[in-house]
């Protein structure tokens, strides 16, 4: 893993008031007119009405995105995955 003292800052703006996007699926995708589209879904436990829960998907979000936007996040992603595994001979993360 790369050194965290070598990575220089990001500036990013909005950073506090950007929505979190909290989903438990994605699917939904396809690409249309070179844009890639992703739909994030949530499933929420509710009631239904006789003393049972009943549980309903709702959509969330919509990603848009270009070619470049998405390797992006799949990098993101692929990075978040090796964060979370297990360090090599141990059993905490990395």
């Amino acid at each position: 893993m790369s050194d965290p003292k070598r990575i220089p800052p990001i500036e990013l703006e909005g950073a506090a008031s950007a929505p979190i996007l909290v989903f438990d699926e994605a699917p939904f995708f396809g690409v249309a007119v070179g844009m890639g589209r992703v739909t994030l879904t949530a499933l929420i436990q509710d009631e239904d009405g006789r003393g049972g829960v009943k549980q309903r998907r709702v959509a969330v979000a919509h990603l848009r995105g270009n070619a470049l936007a998405f390797t992006e996040l799949r990098n993101a992603i692929n990075g978040m995955e090796t964060l979370a595994a297990p360090a090599q001979g141990g059993d905490k993360p990395n």
